[in-house]
C-alpha cells in the first residue's frame, strides 16, 4: 500500500479516481465508501456524520451495512456509537456480542465482524467510518491502518458538514472564523488538494505542488489558496487559465 506521499496520498488518489468516474471534480461520502470497500475487500462500508444535533448516515455501500448503521442511529448504542469517543472499535464476532440486541441486528444484516473508525477534523470527531465483513474474525493490521487513512480523508470530505451536501462552503470557512477545531487549515488544504487533483487530472503530490506555486506567484499562503478552492472562489483546471 505504499505510494509517493504515503498512504494518505494513495487514498486521495483512489478517492479522486472514484469521483472522476462519476464525472465530479469533488469527492463525496459515497466515493469514500465505494473506494474503501473496493480497496480493502470488505463486505461493506458506511460513513456517518456526527454533530451536536445527532448522527446522520451519509453513505453506505450495501443494504446490510446500512441496516446496521440505522440500528446504531435508532438505539444510540453499539460499536459505531462507541467510536465517537475517539477510539477504533473492533468487533470480531458480531453475532456473539454481549449486547443481545446488537447481535440480533448484526445477524439479520449478515454482519460477522465490524470495525468502527472515528473520523476527525483536527481533534474533533465529526463522523465514523464503519467496515463490515460477512464472516467473524480479526481485521488485519494493514486493513485497519488503511481504514484510518480513509477516515482521515473522510474528515476533509466532511469538513463542510452533513448540512452542506450541495457542496456549499460552511459560513465559518467563508468568513474565516475560528471553527473550534485544532489546525483547521490542515483539513482545508487536504480537501483542496483532492479537489485540485481532480480538476487538473494529476496526483495529489502534483496538485499540492501547483497550489504552492500558485500561492508563491501571488504572494499568499497555501492555506488561503486552499480556502479559495474549497469555497469555490478558485478553480484550477481546463479553461481556468491556471
Amino acid at each position: 500500500m505504499s505510494a509517493a506521499g504515503g498512504p494518505r496520498a494513495r487514498v486521495w488518489d483512489l478517492l479522486v479516481a472514484a469521483a472522476a468516474r462519476r464525472g465530479s471534480p469533488t469527492v463525496s461520502p459515497q466515493d469514500v465508501c465505494r473506494a474503501c470497500v473496493d480497496d480493502l475487500a470488505v463486505a461493506g462500508v458506511a460513513l456517518v456524520g456526527v454533530s451536536p444535533r445527532g448522527r446522520q448516515l451519509l453513505a453506505a455501500t450495501d443494504d446490510g451495512t446500512r441496516a446496521v448503521e440505522e440500528w446504531h442511529q435508532a438505539t444510540g448504542r453499539g460499536p459505531a456509537v462507541d467510536a465517537t469517543e475517539g477510539r477504533t472499535v473492533v468487533v470480531e464476532a458480531a453475532r456473539t456480542e454481549p449486547d443481545a440486541a446488537f447481535a440480533v441486528a448484526a445477524a439479520r444484516a449478515g454482519v460477522g465482524a465490524l470495525a468502527a473508525v472515528p473520523v476527525r477534523v483536527g481533534t474533533t470527531v465529526v463522523g465514523v467510518l464503519t467496515l463490515v465483513r460477512g464472516t467473524p474474525g480479526p481485521f488485519a493490521e494493514d486493513t485497519l491502518a488503511a481504514a484510518a487513512a480513509y477516515a482521515d480523508a473522510a474528515g476533509a470530505v466532511l469538513l463542510d458538514g452533513p448540512e452542506h451536501g450541495d457542496g456549499a462552503a460552511p459560513a465559518a470557512l467563508e468568513a474565516g472564523e475560528d471553527t473550534g477545531v485544532a489546525d483547521p487549515d490542515q483539513a482545508v488544504v487536504l480537501q483542496a488538494v483532492g479537489m485540485v487533483a481532480a480538476q487538473l487530472g494529476v496526483d495529489v503530490d502534483e496538485a499540492r505542488r501547483r497550489m504552492g506555486a500558485y500561492a508563491g506567484e501571488r504572494g499568499t499562503t497555501l492555506g488561503e489558496v486552499a480556502r479559495a478552492v474549497v469555497t469555490r472562489r478558485l478553480r484550477m483546471g481546463p479553461g481556468s487559465g491556471r
